[in-house]
């Protein structure tokens, strides 16, 4: 059965109650009511015209179930076909910042929702010891006709503090994707394909060291691919940053997934709703494998 995945940054949907009460600052005039209804209008112009909007989703930038339990109500209302939230454990305490999925279909099993003991040792900019973590970050496999599609959804490290100088941790946060990601990419066979993608706001373009690494270019391993590289270069962006275009949105699919790939593109949002884009694709996981 066909059906579209999309990633989709919600900008800080949190609402304006403690303990994260400063984050509900950036809500707009009609408080969390208002940024429901237009994260929710946002998700449903996703994917090919006509559509209903994404059978899964994968978001960044939100407070948890506080505020995803009503953006799924409303959008069953204006006739999502999703049902099911799955929501990180964040481990970043400043921002409380979490990534989750919502899907038409359940998981098949439970989630991974964070990462404890991952930590690794990096020198910063500044050469000075650190230890580095993903701290937004889940994992969950999604069953869809009577296979199973594994999601693995992050938030990298922002460019506050200089792109270069940030770089150096948003790759061991990459390299920790990787290793998490590398052994269910390396499963399956051509007559037994499994399906594995990674997604989410990287804060990083293409072909930057971040993407490389988690896309398995660093290392002698099978490499995933980029739903959109195939895209016109002038439509490869999600964010706009001092009048330049930068796509910091991913998909990044395993081989078996890339090739039941039939479309991908990006949805733009209006600014109001988010300061990011979303990329989607579509996919069917029941196609034959190419000859």
């Amino acid at each position: 059965m066909p059906f579209v995945f999309a990633t989709f940054n919600t900008m800080w949907l949190f609402d304006n109650e403690e303990p994260l009460k400063r984050w509900g600052l950036r809500l707009p005039s009609g408080g969390l009511a208002e940024k429901i209804e237009l994260v929710a209008k946002a998700i449903m112009s996703i994917g090919p015209e006509g559509g209903h909007g994404p059978d899964i989703i994968a978001l960044q930038e939100v407070e948890g179930q506080v505020t995803l339990g009503p953006l799924l109500a409303k959008l069953q209302e204006l006739g999502s076909p999703l049902k099911h939230i799955y929501c990180s454990d964040t481990l970043d305490p400043f921002t409380g910042q979490n990534v989750a999925v919502l899907s038409a279909t359940p998981a098949s099993i439970l989630p991974v929702t964070r990462l404890d003991q991952t930590a690794v040792a990096y020198v910063d900019a500044g050469e000075r010891e650190k230890m580095g973590s993903l701290g937004k970050f889940l994992r969950v496999d999604i069953e869809i006709d009577n296979t199973v599609l594994t999601i693995f959804n992050c938030h990298l490290k922002s460019r506050r503090g200089g792109t270069e100088q940030t770089r150096l941790l948003r790759n061991v946060q990459a390299q920790i994707m990787r290793d998490l990601s590398r052994p269910r990419v390396e499963q399956g066979s051509m007559r037994q394909p499994s399906f594995t993608l990674i997604c989410g706001d990287f804060n990083d373009e293409p072909r930057s060291q971040p993407i490389n690494i988690m896309a398995g270019k660093l290392d002698t391993s099978y490499n995933l691919i980029s739903a959109t590289t195939e895209l016109p270069v002038d439509e490869q962006h999600t964010y706009t940053y001092d009048g330049k275009n930068q796509q910091l949105d991913h998909i990044l699919l395993s081989k078996f997934t890339h090739d039941r790939m039939t479309e991908a593109g990006f949805t733009r949002v209006d600014e109001e709703t988010s300061d990011h884009d979303a990329v989607w694709c579509a996919l069917d996981l029941t196609l034959p494998p190419p000859a």
